[in-house]
């Protein structure tokens, strides 16, 4: 995790006062140096801080400061027409790279969005499921609860696609992505984990619940193919930890072989072994 992603974690309250405080480091300094030196340049730092971690509107607030604190710690080192001059020229650059930062910020945030979501099925994708899950791996270990990891394979999806086509085969994973997308709580997550094999986040979810879910979701995408006569049916492997062990690849590899185990017993069916310590 790179500098930027730690503090874009950070409450907005303590980016707010981190803020605040390299504005008044930037007065003390300018307040400190000498009149020939330009020590307006270091409220680029403040400026651009509000701008790309907290919003527009914070860096256009922290130019504004920046500048009147300019006006007055110099009011009397030069002319007034100087002076207004030099404030109003660093003002108008303030607000320029105000405004670069925050096209630069939604660039940034709406490439991250992109490479973290499936082009397909527009539901999150592997690497998006693995961070999630980093997140609520943690959140267990802390508070003690249950998490369950459920994988889900399309059983004849191969046949399906041989029999009508790629373009069908698309459009029938849109519909398995959408189902349950729609059917799930919003802490809990879908991801397509590539091919025909998707995976469901339950947090605090133990396994009598969270094989009710499964089994709900299974109806519900039964009662899609055969609304549009698709001869796919649903294999469904569920692991519930509690505590979650430190590898995220351990729990997604355990929730694998029980939906292989699922697949290999005939398919069509949802198997949720006890809670694994």
């Amino acid at each position: 995790m790179n500098i930027t992603e730690f503090l874009g974690k950070q409450h907005k309250g303590i980016l707010i006062a981190m803020g605040i405080f390299l504005l008044a480091a930037g007065a003390v300094g300018d307040n400190l140096t000498s009149p020939e030196f330009e020590s307006s340049i270091f409220f680029l730092i403040p400026v651009s801080f509000f701008a790309w971690f907290i919003s527009r509107e914070t860096g256009l607030i922290a130019a504004g400061i920046s500048a009147a604190i300019t006006l007055v710690t110099h009011r009397t080192a030069s002319s007034s027409s100087i002076l207004y001059w030099n404030v109003s020229a660093w003002l108008g650059l303030y607000i320029f790279l105000v405004w670069m930062i925050a096209e630069l910020r939604s660039l940034y945030e709406r490439e991250r969005r992109s490479s973290r979501t499936d082009a397909l099925t527009r539901i999150p994708n592997r690497r998006a499921f693995f961070e999630v899950l980093e997140t609520e791996k943690s959140r267990a270990q802390r508070y003690g609860s249950a998490l369950t990891i459920a994988y889900l394979d399309l059983d004849n999806f191969k046949a399906m696609n041989d029999r009508f086509g790629h373009t069908r085969g698309d459009h029938l994973l849109r519909v398995v992505a959408k189902t349950m997308q729609k059917n799930i709580r919003q802490v809990d997550m879908v991801a397509r984990m590539g091919g025909d094999e998707f995976a469901v986040l339950l947090p605090e979810t133990a396994e009598d619940p969270a094989a009710a879910v499964l089994q709900k979701l299974r109806a519900l995408l039964d009662a899609a193919m055969q609304q549009r006569k698709w001869p796919v049916t649903f294999s469904m492997g569920a692991v519930t930890f509690q505590p979650p062990p430190d590898s995220t690849q351990e729990m997604i590899s355990k929730a694998d072989e029980v939906m292989y185990a699922a697949k290999m017993s005939g398919g069509d069916r949802v198997i949720v072994p006890k809670t694994v310590p």
